[in-house]
């Protein structure tokens, strides 16, 4: 049993992208996945009713107006999956600070940009506060350099630019067409292009994802 929220400082690093296709995979280890989206823009949930695949079936939109029913709503829906994915907006906004407060894994995607760096850095200090007022130790912090291009430098760099902000730091997402095609369809990547580099690099990341977990 996990709630694993995808945050971050900034927008455009691949939060959406990452949920939705990071769900897919678990779906496909035999998990039962859900998925909440909490950004105000409803991005997630606009991709899922472009489709009728895994996500047109799994992915609800969630009001965070209100805290407490917010939690309530987070425990039924954790009650009846085993891999419960929260979408949330850029700049820890109410919904990423309540997500930290719940989630035991908090996964946040990093660009190769010194700007995404900075703010990757800044997300790990909001989050590392939100575990030290909750005390038991969690979330778990794991980071996912995103949206690298192959065969640049500061692509092959991110990694270990990553892993000096002093956190874990799991396999690496591309910057790749069919990410784009797959969320037009509706569909996870695993659905789209079942064994394209896009979506052998969503099925490593879930694999490390549940070492980290287990």
């Amino acid at each position: 049993m996990a709630i694993i929220a995808v945050s971050g400082r900034k927008g455009g690093i691949g939060k959406t992208t990452i949920t939705a296709n990071l769900a897919g995979e678990l779906a496909s280890m035999g998990h039962k996945v859900a998925v909440l989206d909490t950004d105000p823009q409803k991005s997630l949930l606009k991709w899922a009713s472009l489709g009728d695949g895994l996500l047109s079936r799994v992915v609800v939109s969630l009001d965070t107006s209100h805290p407490r029913r917010f939690k309530g709503q987070v425990d039924s829906v954790h009650a009846v999956a085993d891999r419960v994915l929260i979408d949330t907006p850029p700049g820890f906004a109410d919904p990423a600070l309540l997500a930290a407060l719940l989630a035991d894994v908090v996964l946040m995607p990093a660009g190769p940009s010194p700007l995404d760096i900075i703010a990757a850095r800044e997300a790990i200090d909001v989050t590392r506060q939100a575990r030290s007022r909750r005390g038991d130790g969690l979330p778990l912090i794991l980071l996912v350099p995103s949206k690298v291009v192959a065969g640049t430098a500061m692509g092959r760099d991110l990694p270990a630019t990553l892993a000096s902000l002093g956190e874990p730091v799991l396999p690496a997402i591309g910057q790749r067409v069919a990410l784009a095609e797959c969320a037009l369809s509706g569909l996870t990547i695993g659905e789209y292009a079942k064994g394209s580099p896009g979506h052998r690099e969503f099925k490593a990341l879930a694999e490390a994802l549940e070492k980290e977990i287990a």
